[in-house]
């Protein structure tokens, strides 16, 4: 490594396919600008991140070359410290995104890791891989790096660079011809420079083939050592088999490995199915295909057959695959090779892993490769891959081809337990619909009894990292259940104490109303009984002094009844007017009876306080008779 050159940290291997959500939980003003607080959390861990809108607005740039479309909320001069355009905001940006987050192009892409989680993936991964490839080709006398290739696949830490050969050099080391060049057999093994290469012959390679050197980091399965790592490369170095692209070259250091093998023009069988040009950057092939086009089922059979026995000939030899998908898989005159069978070596994700890791059924190496299979199937069948972990209804193939799939990818399946290889070699549907192509080239792969061993332990070792993440998933699911149960209790709560509430301040509001129109009742009448008290008490007075007056100078009239006296006399009959007489005597008793019912008009007057004595002056006014009245003469 160079004096100057940037110092590249390695820290523990994180799972780049580990599923990532995002909150943005408040929004903060820095410096007279409003930035996001984003609550980022990946499996057990999590962290905040602050970003502003630019930032945003810088990781839609990047994206765009994906063709998706993004709802990336419209960029405001003025008014955008607004607390409501703010708030609008953070709604609208939180959509954003989870729409990145949930699509798994976009989620898997180098810019989105980076604006989510800067820490591990603001370092440079290109440099980090050109310099250790240039290590790992320093003491090779055939290859030389050359220019780099771009983000063609989908893993961030995997790199790919175009190859040219290196003139010969004069040596006293033994070789065949010049002419052999890059397929002489050579073999170097050692330390120099902290690496250890393996290069042989690529056997039917064509010599004018373009090759492709790919350095990829090791994952977070690596569990074999770099020092044990060498023997077993050696091995996949001779494995030969029809199905199974060859390695020409691999060298591996302390961080990584490197391999070179041929590179295909006419890309993988995704780019088939896709339409897409193989040298293109991932997300502008496979963000948002112009065309997709779907194979015919004697091909989706025959490719299919073909697929599972190489992956039963790695099973049966101790070696498992386990990065089965439609970007490891090139088709050479309708037959079938695999790509990067030494991933599995070095421990790196699997691209299905977010969809097997929900279910707890799926956590043996030849389950994980039967359920990619049955991915690879579908891809293949329909023209597009499946966005699910499971298949919900398919329609338009054959009944054969839809028993296969159900039995791998249903849900009914995947809860009770997927089929083997073997189950799988010997469906119906492979009778039916696949054609055998002959191979000339005979099965070969040797590891040894300490190989063997040592890739037994690296499965049973992630077989239990793949179970506990199971375990975790399946805990952060039960977690979300509770927290959207309780949110909906607490909203009918919330909405049930809201409605208690208006309904009693509707009740309060209807009291308060009755009460302000009894009051102005209860005033009316208040006022209207005084008024008619008054009247009435004035009314009596008059009376009363009327009748003393007329007694006193008209003794011969009657005097008025009163109230009471008045309603008797009004309903019985009319008492023939007498005359009175004019003496002292006459006058006294006839102001004595008249005092009486006087008396009694006043106490009806004054509220009925005494209802008997009431009737009974009233009796005794309906019983008065005036023609019982006689003249009295005086001594005067």
């Amino acid at each position: 490594m160079a004096i100057f050159a940037s110092r590249y940290e390695r820290k523990l291997p994180i799972d780049d396919t580990e599923a990532i959500s995002c909150e943005i939980s408040t929004v903060e003003e820095v410096d007279g600008h409003t930035e996001y607080l984003l609550r980022v959390q990946r499996g057990n861990s999590s962290w905040t991140v602050l970003h502003r809108y630019n930032d945003f607005n810088k990781l839609h740039q990047c994206l765009r070359i994906s063709g998706i479309e993004l709802p990336l909320p419209g960029k405001r001069i003025f008014g955008n410290m607004r607390p409501d355009f703010i708030a609008e905001r953070k709604e609208a940006l939180q959509v954003y995104i989870n729409t990145i987050l949930m699509n798994p192009i976009l989620a898997s892409s180098l810019p989105a890791k980076r604006f989510v989680d800067p820490e591990s993936y603001s370092q440079s991964f290109h440099d980090h891989a050109v310099q250790n490839a240039l290590l790992c080709l320093r003491n090779d006398s055939v290859w030389a790096l050359g220019a780099t290739m771009g983000a063609i696949g989908w893993r961030l830490r995997k790199h790919y660079f175009k190859l040219t050969t290196k003139p010969p050099e004069k040596s006293n080391k033994l070789v065949k011809s010049g002419s052999q060049t890059h397929q002489s057999k050579h073999f170097a093994a050692g330390s120099n420079g902290g690496s250890h290469s393996i290069s042989i012959d690529a056997g039917s390679a064509d010599p004018n083939a373009e090759m492709v050197a790919e350095w990829c980091e090791y994952g977070p399965d690596k569990f074999v050592e770099e020092k044990e790592i060498n023997g077993v490369l050696k091995s996949l170095i001779g494995l030969q088999h029809p199905h199974i692209e060859s390695i020409v070259f691999a060298a591996n250091t302390e961080s990584g490995c490197l391999v070179i093998r041929k590179f295909h023009k006419h890309g993988t069988l995704k780019d088939v199915l896709c339409m897409a040009t193989p040298k293109n950057p991932f997300l502008s092939k496979y963000g948002n295909p112009k065309g997709r086009t779907a194979l015919s089922m004697k091909q989706v059979a025959t490719y299919g057959k073909q697929i599972l026995d190489a992956l039963i000939f790695l099973h049966s030899k101790g070696y498992a695959y386990g990065h089965l998908h439609s970007g490891n898989i090139v088709i050479v005159d309708d037959c079938v090779k695999l790509l990067d069978v030494e991933n599995y070596l070095l421990g790196v994700p699997a691209f299905y892993r977010p969809f097997f890791v929900q279910h707890s059924k799926i956590h043996t190496i030849e389950q994980v490769d039967v359920y990619c299979f049955g991915h690879v199937l579908f891809e293949m069948a329909m023209g597009y891959p499946l966005q699910e972990s499971v298949v919900r209804q398919i329609t338009e193939c054959p009944e054969a081809l839809k028993s296969l799939l159900e039995s791998i990818l249903s849900k009914e399946a995947c809860k009770a337990g997927l089929p083997t290889l073997e189950q799988l070699l010997a469906h119906r549907f492979f009778t039916q619909y696949a054609t055998d192509i002959a191979s000339t080239e005979k099965p070969h792969f040797k590891l040894s009894l300490n190989a063997k061993e040592l890739l037994r332990q690296a499965a049973a070792k992630s077989e239990n990292r793949l179970r506990d993440e199971q375990k975790s998933v399946k805990n952060q699911k039960r977690i979300v259940r509770v927290q959207e149960l309780m949110s909906c209790e607490e909203e009918k709560r919330k909405s049930k104490q809201k409605a208690k509430l208006e309904h009693k301040q509707s009740k309060l509001k209807q009291q308060g109303s009755l009460q302000a129109s009894n009051g102005r009742l209860s005033l009316a009448a208040a006022t209207a009984a005084s008024t008619s008290t008054a009247t009435a008490a004035i009314g009596g007075g008059l009376s009363t002094a009327d009748s003393f007056n007329r007694s006193d100078s008209t003794p011969e009239e009657p005097p008025p009844p009163t109230l009471a006296g008045l309603k008797s006399h009004t309903t019985g009959a009319q008492t023939p007017r007498q005359e009175l007489p004019t003496s002292s005597s006459a006058t006294v008793s006839v102001e004595r009876q008249i005092s009486t019912p006087n008396m009694a008009s006043a106490d009806v007057e004054a509220g009925d306080e005494d209802e008997p004595t009431r009737s009974a002056l009233l009796e005794s006014i309906c019983k008065f008779n005036r023609g019982s009245l006689r003249k009295v003469r005086s001594n005067d």
